[in-house]
């Protein structure tokens, strides 16, 4: 769905003690196993753990998507009221979701 490549996962968020960041407590985000690399630094756990987590959830994204526009051809495809109708939800939420893949990679 999208060809720009991201940092690949699992990042990890570490609390920080001032350590490497004079003066700072709160949370790096590091994007691999060595914490060499460090991607962002936030001061609550909450935004640390989102980041942390957003290369899982732009692919569960992108497969939710791919997924739900699959359905809604198998529901086209029948071409019943009640097909038609579940095949307009799955087309919805896959637009939706969509767009939102597309904030992350554009």
């Amino acid at each position: 769905m999208t060809d720009q490549k991201h940092t690949p996962g699992p990042w990890i968020a570490r609390k920080t003690g001032g350590q490497g960041w004079p003066g700072q407590r709160g949370w790096a985000i590091d994007y691999n196993e060595d914490q060499e690399q460090v991607v962002d630094f936030v001061y609550e756990a909450a935004d640390a753990k989102l980041i942390a987590a957003s290369p899982d959830l732009l692919a569960d994204l992108v497969t939710a998507a791919e997924t739900l526009r699959r359905y809604e051809a198998l529901h086209r495809a029948k071409g019943t009221t009640e097909s038609l109708e579940k095949a307009e939800v799955n087309g919805d939420l896959a637009a939706r979701f969509e767009q939102t893949i597309a904030k992350a990679t554009q």
